[in-house]
């Protein structure tokens, strides 16, 4: 059984998906901030992605990848939002840069597509 909703009830689910983006983006962007800092000392290397899933909930996909360490291969995951329509959305095969924790390679940070 569907359910009808009102024109105010639409409007008002509406407003709130969008409140509900606008905060989870934005506590996105602080931790972003916070692990780039607390990364800047890491080694950098070179990446390939290896997967991109759209998240169809919110406006962004997760971007699969995975590098080569002296521990051996190491895998990791960034989720990339669509803010600006200039970045340019990496592939599958793409070459990224990531930084990683020498001590914990588990624990790495995506940069940039190459």
């Amino acid at each position: 059984m569907a359910a009808a909703f009102l024109p105010w009830e639409k409007w008002l689910g509406r407003l709130l998906h969008t409140v509900a983006i606008t905060i989870q983006r934005l506590l996105y962007r602080m931790r972003r901030r916070r692990l780039l800092a607390r990364s800047s000392g890491w080694p950098e290397t070179e990446g390939t992605v290896q997967s991109v899933q759209w998240d169809s909930s919110l406006p962004r996909e997760e971007i699969g990848y995975s590098f080569t360490t002296r521990r051996g291969d190491q895998s990791g995951y960034h989720w990339l939002w669509f803010d600006s329509p200039n970045e340019r959305q990496p592939h599958v095969g793409d070459k990224i840069m990531v930084r990683y924790d020498e001590t914990k390679p588990e624990e790495s940070v995506f940069l940039r597509v190459c």
